[in-house]
Protein backbone atom coordinates (compact mmCIF):
# COMPACT_ATOMS: atom_id res chain seq x y z
CA UNK A 1 0.00 0.00 0.00
CA UNK A 2 1.27 3.46 -0.91
CA UNK A 3 0.11 6.50 1.05
CA UNK A 4 1.06 10.00 -0.08
CA UNK A 5 1.13 12.82 2.45
CA UNK A 6 0.72 16.27 0.97
CA UNK A 7 2.25 19.02 3.12
CA UNK A 8 0.27 21.97 1.69
CA UNK A 9 3.12 24.42 2.19
CA UNK A 10 6.48 25.29 0.64
CA UNK A 11 8.32 24.53 3.88
CA UNK A 12 10.77 21.73 3.01
CA UNK A 13 11.22 20.68 6.65
CA UNK A 14 7.70 19.29 6.85
CA UNK A 15 8.27 17.19 3.74
CA UNK A 16 11.28 15.51 5.29
CA UNK A 17 10.13 15.09 8.91
CA UNK A 18 6.52 14.02 8.27
CA UNK A 19 7.11 10.63 6.61
CA UNK A 20 9.68 9.69 9.24
CA UNK A 21 7.25 10.35 12.10
CA UNK A 22 4.32 8.68 10.32
CA UNK A 23 6.42 5.64 9.35
CA UNK A 24 6.76 4.81 13.05
CA UNK A 25 3.00 4.11 13.16
CA UNK A 26 2.62 2.70 9.65
CA UNK A 27 2.50 -1.04 9.03
CA UNK A 28 5.47 -2.72 7.28
CA UNK A 29 3.34 -3.29 4.18
CA UNK A 30 2.68 0.46 3.91
CA UNK A 31 5.01 2.87 2.13
CA UNK A 32 4.73 6.46 3.30
CA UNK A 33 5.91 9.33 1.10
CA UNK A 34 5.51 13.08 1.31
CA UNK A 35 5.52 16.06 -1.01
CA UNK A 36 5.12 19.78 -0.49
CA UNK A 37 4.26 22.70 -2.78
CA UNK A 38 6.54 24.54 -5.19
CA UNK A 39 4.55 27.73 -4.82
CA UNK A 40 2.21 28.80 -2.07
CA UNK A 41 2.48 29.72 1.60
CA UNK A 42 5.36 28.67 3.87
CA UNK A 43 2.69 27.77 6.44
CA UNK A 44 -1.09 27.97 6.67
CA UNK A 45 -2.51 30.14 9.43
CA UNK A 46 -5.31 31.93 7.58
CA UNK A 47 -8.03 31.49 4.97
CA UNK A 48 -5.91 33.65 2.69
CA UNK A 49 -3.00 31.22 2.77
CA UNK A 50 -5.39 28.28 2.60
CA UNK A 51 -6.82 29.57 -0.69
CA UNK A 52 -3.36 30.03 -2.19
CA UNK A 53 -2.37 26.45 -1.37
CA UNK A 54 -5.37 24.64 -2.89
CA UNK A 55 -4.52 24.76 -6.64
CA UNK A 56 -1.24 22.93 -6.19
CA UNK A 57 -2.65 20.57 -3.56
CA UNK A 58 -4.96 19.38 -6.35
CA UNK A 59 -1.96 18.98 -8.65
CA UNK A 60 -0.07 16.92 -6.08
CA UNK A 61 -3.08 14.64 -5.55
CA UNK A 62 -3.53 14.09 -9.30
CA UNK A 63 0.18 13.27 -9.60
CA UNK A 64 -0.14 10.77 -6.76
CA UNK A 65 -3.13 9.02 -8.32
CA UNK A 66 -1.37 8.75 -11.70
CA UNK A 67 1.66 7.30 -9.93
CA UNK A 68 -0.48 4.51 -8.45
CA UNK A 69 -0.72 5.78 -4.88
CA UNK A 70 -3.56 4.15 -2.89
CA UNK A 71 -4.61 7.09 -0.70
CA UNK A 72 -3.74 10.74 -0.16
CA UNK A 73 -3.58 12.72 3.09
CA UNK A 74 -3.84 16.50 3.26
CA UNK A 75 -1.59 17.16 6.24
CA UNK A 76 -3.09 20.36 7.60
CA UNK A 77 -5.79 21.00 10.19
CA UNK A 78 -7.58 23.40 7.85
CA UNK A 79 -8.24 20.48 5.45
CA UNK A 80 -7.47 22.88 2.57
CA UNK A 81 -9.08 21.84 -0.69
CA UNK A 82 -10.45 18.54 0.67
CA UNK A 83 -13.70 18.73 -1.30
CA UNK A 84 -11.99 19.98 -4.47
CA UNK A 85 -9.36 17.25 -4.38
CA UNK A 86 -12.01 14.56 -3.93
CA UNK A 87 -13.70 15.80 -7.09
CA UNK A 88 -10.41 15.65 -8.97
CA UNK A 89 -9.29 12.12 -8.02
CA UNK A 90 -10.91 8.75 -7.32
CA UNK A 91 -8.56 7.40 -4.66
CA UNK A 92 -9.39 8.08 -0.99
CA UNK A 93 -8.50 11.61 0.15
CA UNK A 94 -8.21 12.05 3.91
CA UNK A 95 -8.23 15.36 5.75
CA UNK A 96 -6.25 15.56 8.98
CA UNK A 97 -8.95 17.63 10.66
CA UNK A 98 -11.91 15.55 9.54
CA UNK A 99 -10.37 12.19 10.45
CA UNK A 100 -9.07 13.30 13.86
CA UNK A 101 -12.32 15.03 14.81
CA UNK A 102 -14.32 11.97 13.75
CA UNK A 103 -12.02 9.70 15.75
CA UNK A 104 -12.36 11.93 18.82
CA UNK A 105 -16.16 11.87 18.47
CA UNK A 106 -16.15 8.07 18.39
CA UNK A 107 -14.00 7.75 21.51
CA UNK A 108 -15.17 10.61 23.72
CA UNK A 109 -18.21 12.66 24.67
CA UNK A 110 -16.59 16.02 23.82
CA UNK A 111 -13.33 17.09 22.20
CA UNK A 112 -11.37 20.33 22.19
CA UNK A 113 -8.96 21.60 19.55
CA UNK A 114 -5.60 23.08 20.54
CA UNK A 115 -4.71 25.58 17.83
CA UNK A 116 -2.04 28.20 17.34
CA UNK A 117 -3.84 31.50 17.86
CA UNK A 118 -7.23 33.05 18.52
CA UNK A 119 -7.98 33.26 14.80
CA UNK A 120 -8.20 29.45 14.69
CA UNK A 121 -11.55 29.50 16.46
CA UNK A 122 -13.57 30.44 13.38
CA UNK A 123 -11.84 27.92 11.14
CA UNK A 124 -12.48 25.15 13.66
CA UNK A 125 -16.11 26.20 14.12
CA UNK A 126 -16.56 26.14 10.35
CA UNK A 127 -15.12 22.63 10.02
CA UNK A 128 -17.11 21.32 12.98
CA UNK A 129 -20.34 22.53 11.36
CA UNK A 130 -19.32 21.18 7.95
CA UNK A 131 -18.59 17.73 9.38
CA UNK A 132 -21.77 17.58 11.51
CA UNK A 133 -19.90 17.37 14.82
CA UNK A 134 -21.38 20.29 16.77
CA UNK A 135 -22.71 18.01 19.50
CA UNK A 136 -19.22 16.60 20.13
CA UNK A 137 -17.31 19.89 20.10
CA UNK A 138 -16.31 21.51 23.41
CA UNK A 139 -13.95 24.36 22.54
CA UNK A 140 -10.92 25.70 20.73
CA UNK A 141 -7.90 26.89 22.68
CA UNK A 142 -4.50 27.98 21.44
CA UNK A 143 -0.82 27.96 22.40
CA UNK A 144 0.15 31.39 20.98
CA UNK A 145 3.09 30.01 19.00
CA UNK A 146 3.38 30.66 15.23
CA UNK A 147 3.49 27.50 13.16
CA UNK A 148 7.00 28.17 11.86
CA UNK A 149 8.25 28.40 15.46
CA UNK A 150 6.70 25.14 16.68
CA UNK A 151 9.90 23.12 16.34
CA UNK A 152 12.22 25.78 17.74
CA UNK A 153 11.44 25.23 21.43
CA UNK A 154 9.72 21.88 22.03
CA UNK A 155 9.73 22.32 25.81
CA UNK A 156 7.82 25.59 25.49
CA UNK A 157 5.36 23.93 23.10
CA UNK A 158 4.89 20.95 25.42
CA UNK A 159 4.23 23.19 28.42
CA UNK A 160 1.69 25.24 26.46
CA UNK A 161 -0.06 22.12 25.15
CA UNK A 162 -0.35 20.61 28.62
CA UNK A 163 -1.56 23.87 30.16
CA UNK A 164 -4.24 24.54 27.54
CA UNK A 165 -5.32 20.88 27.48
CA UNK A 166 -5.88 20.96 31.23
CA UNK A 167 -7.98 24.11 30.88
CA UNK A 168 -10.00 22.52 28.07
CA UNK A 169 -10.71 19.51 30.28
CA UNK A 170 -11.43 21.32 33.54
CA UNK A 171 -13.21 24.40 32.19
CA UNK A 172 -14.69 23.40 28.84
CA UNK A 173 -15.68 19.78 29.51
CA UNK A 174 -13.39 18.18 26.95
CA UNK A 175 -12.76 14.45 27.25
CA UNK A 176 -10.44 14.28 24.25
CA UNK A 177 -7.81 16.70 22.96
CA UNK A 178 -7.07 17.09 19.25
CA UNK A 179 -3.99 19.02 18.16
CA UNK A 180 -5.00 21.93 15.97
CA UNK A 181 -1.86 21.89 13.83
CA UNK A 182 -0.07 18.98 12.19
CA UNK A 183 3.20 20.75 13.04
CA UNK A 184 2.60 19.48 16.59
CA UNK A 185 3.05 15.87 15.48
CA UNK A 186 5.02 13.60 17.78
CA UNK A 187 3.84 15.34 20.98
CA UNK A 188 0.58 13.49 21.76
CA UNK A 189 2.07 10.78 23.94
CA UNK A 190 4.00 13.25 26.09
CA UNK A 191 0.98 15.50 26.59
CA UNK A 192 -1.23 12.53 27.51
CA UNK A 193 1.32 11.28 30.05
CA UNK A 194 1.57 14.66 31.76
CA UNK A 195 -2.21 15.05 31.87
CA UNK A 196 -2.62 11.62 33.47
CA UNK A 197 0.05 12.44 36.01
CA UNK A 198 -2.19 15.38 36.96
CA UNK A 199 -5.23 13.11 37.28
CA UNK A 200 -6.75 14.05 33.91
CA UNK A 201 -7.46 10.80 32.06
CA UNK A 202 -8.21 12.30 28.65
CA UNK A 203 -7.04 10.96 25.30
CA UNK A 204 -4.83 13.09 23.05
CA UNK A 205 -5.04 12.67 19.28
CA UNK A 206 -2.29 13.49 16.82
CA UNK A 207 -4.16 14.44 13.59
CA UNK A 208 -1.38 13.29 11.27
CA UNK A 209 -1.45 9.79 12.77
CA UNK A 210 -5.24 9.70 12.85
CA UNK A 211 -5.23 10.57 9.15
CA UNK A 212 -2.63 7.88 8.44
CA UNK A 213 -4.76 5.17 10.03
CA UNK A 214 -7.93 6.50 8.39
CA UNK A 215 -6.17 6.30 5.02
CA UNK A 216 -4.93 2.76 5.72
CA UNK A 217 -8.48 1.73 6.63
CA UNK A 218 -10.08 3.15 3.49
CA UNK A 219 -7.40 1.74 1.19
CA UNK A 220 -7.57 -1.68 2.85
CA UNK A 221 -11.31 -2.08 2.29
CA UNK A 222 -11.30 -0.24 -1.05
CA UNK A 223 -13.70 2.42 0.14
CA UNK A 224 -13.61 5.96 -1.21
CA UNK A 225 -15.72 9.11 -1.28
CA UNK A 226 -19.19 9.15 -2.81
CA UNK A 227 -19.48 10.56 -6.31
CA UNK A 228 -22.93 11.87 -5.38
CA UNK A 229 -21.28 14.22 -2.90
CA UNK A 230 -18.10 14.77 -4.88
CA UNK A 231 -18.96 14.51 -8.61
CA UNK A 232 -16.04 13.64 -10.84
CA UNK A 233 -14.39 16.72 -12.36
CA UNK A 234 -12.21 14.80 -14.81
CA UNK A 235 -13.67 16.27 -18.00
CA UNK A 236 -13.62 19.74 -16.43
CA UNK A 237 -10.00 19.69 -15.30
CA UNK A 238 -8.03 22.74 -16.33
CA UNK A 239 -5.10 22.25 -18.66
CA UNK A 240 -2.51 22.45 -15.87
CA UNK A 241 -4.14 19.43 -14.22
CA UNK A 242 -4.80 17.50 -17.41
CA UNK A 243 -1.11 17.58 -18.30
CA UNK A 244 0.17 16.97 -14.77
CA UNK A 245 2.92 14.38 -15.05
CA UNK A 246 3.87 11.65 -12.65
CA UNK A 247 6.60 12.71 -10.24
CA UNK A 248 7.80 9.52 -8.51
CA UNK A 249 8.45 10.20 -4.86
CA UNK A 250 10.61 7.87 -2.73
CA UNK A 251 8.80 6.42 0.22
CA UNK A 252 9.68 5.05 3.63
CA UNK A 253 8.41 1.60 4.66
CA UNK A 254 6.32 1.41 7.79
CA UNK A 255 8.15 0.46 10.96
CA UNK A 256 5.25 -0.67 13.17
CA UNK A 257 5.24 -4.39 13.92
CA UNK A 258 1.97 -4.80 15.80
CA UNK A 259 -0.15 -7.95 15.75
CA UNK A 260 -3.55 -7.04 17.20
CA UNK A 261 -5.67 -9.66 18.92
CA UNK A 262 -9.29 -8.74 18.25
CA UNK A 263 -12.14 -10.35 20.16
CA UNK A 264 -15.53 -10.35 18.42
CA UNK A 265 -18.42 -10.69 20.86
CA UNK A 266 -21.70 -12.18 19.64
CA UNK A 267 -24.64 -10.76 21.62
CA UNK A 268 -26.88 -13.65 20.49
CA UNK A 269 -27.15 -17.35 21.21
CA UNK A 270 -26.62 -20.27 18.86
CA UNK A 271 -30.30 -21.18 18.69
CA UNK A 272 -30.85 -23.38 15.64
CA UNK A 273 -27.69 -22.20 13.88
CA UNK A 274 -25.18 -24.80 12.75
CA UNK A 275 -22.77 -26.07 15.39
CA UNK A 276 -19.84 -24.40 13.61
CA UNK A 277 -21.41 -20.94 13.46
CA UNK A 278 -18.70 -19.33 15.61
CA UNK A 279 -15.98 -20.78 13.38
CA UNK A 280 -17.80 -19.41 10.33
CA UNK A 281 -18.11 -16.00 12.02
CA UNK A 282 -14.38 -16.07 12.81
CA UNK A 283 -13.58 -16.82 9.17
CA UNK A 284 -15.90 -14.04 7.97
CA UNK A 285 -14.21 -11.44 10.18
CA UNK A 286 -10.72 -12.76 9.45
CA UNK A 287 -11.22 -11.90 5.76
CA UNK A 288 -11.06 -8.22 6.68
CA UNK A 289 -8.05 -8.48 8.99
CA UNK A 290 -4.50 -7.79 7.90
CA UNK A 291 -1.67 -10.31 8.13
CA UNK A 292 -0.68 -10.75 11.75
CA UNK A 293 -4.08 -9.87 13.24
CA UNK A 294 -5.76 -12.63 15.24
CA UNK A 295 -9.55 -12.91 15.43
CA UNK A 296 -11.34 -14.66 18.31
CA UNK A 297 -15.12 -15.04 18.48
CA UNK A 298 -17.23 -15.74 21.57
CA UNK A 299 -21.00 -15.72 22.12
CA UNK A 300 -23.38 -15.40 25.02
CA UNK A 301 -25.07 -18.64 26.08
CA UNK A 302 -28.30 -17.21 27.49
CA UNK A 303 -30.36 -14.69 25.58
CA UNK A 304 -32.07 -14.08 22.26
CA UNK A 305 -31.31 -15.75 18.92
CA UNK A 306 -31.36 -12.34 17.22
CA UNK A 307 -31.66 -8.70 18.28
CA UNK A 308 -34.53 -6.67 16.88
CA UNK A 309 -35.95 -5.14 20.06
CA UNK A 310 -34.57 -3.07 22.90
CA UNK A 311 -35.64 -5.91 25.21
CA UNK A 312 -33.41 -8.40 23.39
CA UNK A 313 -30.59 -5.87 23.17
CA UNK A 314 -30.51 -5.17 26.90
CA UNK A 315 -30.92 -8.79 27.93
CA UNK A 316 -27.63 -9.60 26.17
CA UNK A 317 -25.52 -7.03 28.01
CA UNK A 318 -24.72 -8.69 31.38
CA UNK A 319 -23.19 -11.72 29.68
CA UNK A 320 -21.47 -9.47 27.12
CA UNK A 321 -19.82 -7.65 30.04
CA UNK A 322 -18.51 -10.96 31.33
CA UNK A 323 -17.12 -11.87 27.89
CA UNK A 324 -15.52 -8.44 27.51
CA UNK A 325 -13.75 -8.51 30.87
CA UNK A 326 -12.54 -12.02 30.12
CA UNK A 327 -11.23 -10.87 26.74
CA UNK A 328 -9.26 -8.06 28.36
CA UNK A 329 -7.80 -10.39 30.97
CA UNK A 330 -6.90 -12.80 28.17
CA UNK A 331 -4.78 -10.22 26.36
CA UNK A 332 -7.18 -8.84 23.76
CA UNK A 333 -6.04 -5.68 21.96
CA UNK A 334 -9.59 -4.56 21.18
CA UNK A 335 -13.20 -5.73 21.32
CA UNK A 336 -15.75 -5.67 18.49
CA UNK A 337 -19.48 -6.01 19.14
CA UNK A 338 -21.04 -8.09 16.36
CA UNK A 339 -24.38 -6.30 16.08
CA UNK A 340 -25.51 -3.04 14.50
CA UNK A 341 -27.45 -2.23 17.66
CA UNK A 342 -24.04 -1.86 19.38
CA UNK A 343 -25.50 -3.57 22.48
CA UNK A 344 -23.59 -2.81 25.65
CA UNK A 345 -21.17 -0.42 23.93
CA UNK A 346 -21.22 2.20 26.68
CA UNK A 347 -21.26 -0.28 29.58
CA UNK A 348 -18.42 -2.35 28.12
CA UNK A 349 -16.33 0.77 27.50
CA UNK A 350 -16.66 1.60 31.19
CA UNK A 351 -15.73 -1.94 32.23
CA UNK A 352 -12.49 -2.32 30.24
CA UNK A 353 -9.48 -0.21 29.27
CA UNK A 354 -8.94 -1.64 25.77
CA UNK A 355 -10.75 -0.16 22.74
CA UNK A 356 -14.35 -1.25 22.25
CA UNK A 357 -15.72 -0.83 18.72
CA UNK A 358 -19.38 -0.73 17.78
CA UNK A 359 -19.94 -1.37 14.06
CA UNK A 360 -22.92 0.98 13.82
CA UNK A 361 -21.13 3.89 15.45
CA UNK A 362 -17.94 3.39 13.48
CA UNK A 363 -19.71 2.90 10.14
CA UNK A 364 -21.80 6.02 10.67
CA UNK A 365 -18.76 8.24 11.23
CA UNK A 366 -16.84 6.69 8.34
CA UNK A 367 -19.88 7.20 6.10
CA UNK A 368 -20.17 10.82 7.24
CA UNK A 369 -16.51 11.36 6.36
CA UNK A 370 -17.09 10.19 2.76
CA UNK A 371 -20.48 11.58 1.84
CA UNK A 372 -22.93 14.37 2.56
CA UNK A 373 -25.55 12.01 4.00
CA UNK A 374 -25.97 8.30 4.63
CA UNK A 375 -28.90 5.91 4.91
CA UNK A 376 -29.15 2.71 6.92
CA UNK A 377 -30.99 -0.25 5.40
CA UNK A 378 -32.04 -2.51 8.25
CA UNK A 379 -34.07 -5.66 8.70
CA UNK A 380 -37.56 -5.42 10.19
CA UNK A 381 -39.40 -2.14 9.77
CA UNK A 382 -39.62 -1.70 13.54
CA UNK A 383 -35.85 -1.05 13.61
CA UNK A 384 -36.24 2.36 11.94
CA UNK A 385 -36.77 4.51 15.02
CA UNK A 386 -34.13 2.55 16.95
CA UNK A 387 -31.41 3.49 14.47
CA UNK A 388 -32.60 7.09 14.44
CA UNK A 389 -32.30 7.22 18.24
CA UNK A 390 -28.89 5.57 18.04
CA UNK A 391 -27.56 8.18 15.63
CA UNK A 392 -28.93 10.91 17.91
CA UNK A 393 -26.96 9.40 20.80
CA UNK A 394 -23.79 9.34 18.70
CA UNK A 395 -24.23 13.02 17.71
CA UNK A 396 -24.20 12.24 14.00
CA UNK A 397 -27.92 12.42 13.16
CA UNK A 398 -27.45 15.57 11.04
CA UNK A 399 -25.75 13.31 8.49
CA UNK A 400 -28.53 10.69 8.53
CA UNK A 401 -30.72 10.84 5.42
CA UNK A 402 -33.04 7.99 6.37
CA UNK A 403 -33.48 4.57 7.88
CA UNK A 404 -35.34 1.95 5.87
CA UNK A 405 -36.30 -1.63 6.60
CA UNK A 406 -36.32 -4.59 4.25
CA UNK A 407 -39.20 -6.23 6.06
CA UNK A 408 -37.05 -9.34 6.59
CA UNK A 409 -36.56 -10.41 10.24
CA UNK A 410 -32.96 -10.64 11.42
CA UNK A 411 -33.25 -14.41 11.97
CA UNK A 412 -34.05 -14.79 8.27
CA UNK A 413 -31.12 -12.69 7.05
CA UNK A 414 -28.68 -15.58 7.16
CA UNK A 415 -31.14 -18.04 5.62
CA UNK A 416 -32.67 -16.17 2.69
CA UNK A 417 -29.86 -14.08 1.28
CA UNK A 418 -31.32 -13.87 -2.23
CA UNK A 419 -34.54 -12.41 -0.87
CA UNK A 420 -32.51 -10.14 1.41
CA UNK A 421 -30.39 -8.76 -1.43
CA UNK A 422 -33.45 -8.01 -3.57
CA UNK A 423 -35.15 -6.17 -0.70
CA UNK A 424 -31.96 -4.34 0.20
CA UNK A 425 -31.42 -3.11 -3.37
CA UNK A 426 -35.03 -1.94 -3.55
CA UNK A 427 -34.79 0.08 -0.34
CA UNK A 428 -31.28 1.37 -1.05
CA UNK A 429 -32.38 2.72 -4.42
CA UNK A 430 -35.27 4.54 -2.75
CA UNK A 431 -32.91 5.87 -0.06
CA UNK A 432 -30.78 7.45 -2.79
CA UNK A 433 -33.48 8.67 -5.17
CA UNK A 434 -36.06 9.77 -2.60
CA UNK A 435 -34.22 10.40 0.67
CA UNK A 436 -31.02 11.99 -0.64
CA UNK A 437 -28.56 9.37 0.62
CA UNK A 438 -25.08 9.49 -0.90
CA UNK A 439 -23.76 6.35 0.83
CA UNK A 440 -25.47 3.23 2.21
CA UNK A 441 -24.89 1.28 5.43
CA UNK A 442 -26.34 -2.24 5.84
CA UNK A 443 -28.19 -2.33 9.16
CA UNK A 444 -27.32 -5.86 10.26
CA UNK A 445 -23.94 -7.54 10.68
CA UNK A 446 -25.65 -10.74 9.51
CA UNK A 447 -25.31 -9.18 6.03
CA UNK A 448 -21.55 -9.63 6.31
CA UNK A 449 -19.77 -10.11 3.00
CA UNK A 450 -22.61 -8.72 0.87
CA UNK A 451 -21.66 -5.03 0.59
CA UNK A 452 -19.58 -5.37 -2.59
CA UNK A 453 -22.24 -7.34 -4.46
CA UNK A 454 -24.94 -4.96 -3.28
CA UNK A 455 -22.92 -2.00 -4.54
CA UNK A 456 -22.50 -3.67 -7.94
CA UNK A 457 -26.22 -4.41 -8.12
CA UNK A 458 -27.00 -0.75 -7.41
CA UNK A 459 -24.50 0.34 -10.07
CA UNK A 460 -26.29 -1.91 -12.58
CA UNK A 461 -29.39 0.19 -11.87
CA UNK A 462 -27.48 3.42 -12.40
CA UNK A 463 -27.14 4.14 -8.66
CA UNK A 464 -23.48 4.90 -8.04
CA UNK A 465 -22.96 5.13 -4.29
CA UNK A 466 -20.59 3.32 -1.92
CA UNK A 467 -22.01 0.55 0.27
CA UNK A 468 -20.14 0.18 3.55
CA UNK A 469 -19.24 -3.21 5.06
CA UNK A 470 -19.73 -2.58 8.81
CA UNK A 471 -17.74 -5.61 10.07
CA UNK A 472 -14.82 -4.63 7.82
CA UNK A 473 -14.87 -1.06 9.10
CA UNK A 474 -15.04 -2.35 12.68
CA UNK A 475 -12.00 -4.60 12.16
CA UNK A 476 -9.99 -1.80 10.56
CA UNK A 477 -10.91 0.65 13.32
CA UNK A 478 -9.96 -1.88 15.99
CA UNK A 479 -6.61 -2.45 14.28
CA UNK A 480 -6.02 1.31 13.97
CA UNK A 481 -6.77 1.99 17.63
CA UNK A 482 -4.50 -0.87 18.64
CA UNK A 483 -1.72 0.57 16.46
CA UNK A 484 -2.11 4.05 17.94
CA UNK A 485 -2.44 2.88 21.53
CA UNK A 486 -5.78 4.69 21.73
CA UNK A 487 -8.96 3.63 23.47
CA UNK A 488 -12.15 5.30 24.62
CA UNK A 489 -11.62 8.25 26.95
CA UNK A 490 -11.94 7.29 30.58
CA UNK A 491 -13.34 10.75 31.30
CA UNK A 492 -16.35 9.73 29.19
CA UNK A 493 -16.32 6.09 30.23
CA UNK A 494 -14.91 5.96 33.79
CA UNK A 495 -14.48 2.65 35.58
CA UNK A 496 -17.66 1.83 37.54
CA UNK A 497 -17.52 2.36 41.33
CA UNK A 498 -16.67 -0.56 43.58
CA UNK A 499 -19.82 -1.94 45.16
CA UNK A 500 -21.73 -5.15 45.69
CA UNK A 501 -23.63 -6.39 42.64
CA UNK A 502 -26.20 -8.88 43.89
CA UNK A 503 -26.36 -11.87 41.58
CA UNK A 504 -23.38 -10.56 39.59
CA UNK A 505 -20.52 -11.03 42.00
CA UNK A 506 -18.27 -12.11 39.13
CA UNK A 507 -18.76 -8.66 37.55
CA UNK A 508 -17.94 -6.62 40.63
CA UNK A 509 -15.14 -4.11 40.16
CA UNK A 510 -12.21 -4.98 42.41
Amino acid sequence: MKIRIIAPVTNQTLKTTTPQICAEKARPDVEVSAVNLDHGPASIESFYEDALAVPQIITRAIEAEREGVDAVIIDCMNDPGLEAVREAVSIPVVGAAQSSMMLASILAHKFSILGLSARDRYMVDLLVRRYGLKDSYASTRWVDIPVLDLRKDREKLLAALVDESAKAIRQDGAHAIVFGCTGMKGMAGLVEQKLRADGLDAIVIDPSLAALKWAEMLADIKLTHSRRTYPKAQEKLLNEHQIATVRPVPGIPGLLHNNPELHVLEPVTQGDRDSDWLEVSQQDYARFARNGTTIHVAAIKHGAYSIEMQYEKHMSVPEMLSLARGAERGGASAIIIDCMGDPGLVAIREAVNIPVVGPAQTSAFVAASLAHRFSIIGTSDNMVHKFQTQMDEYGISSKLASVRGTGIPAREVERNQDQLVQAFIREAELAVTQDGAHIIIPGCTGMIGLAASMQKALEARGIHVPVIEPPAVAVKMAEALSDLGLAQSKLTYPLPPKKELAGYSHLEIS
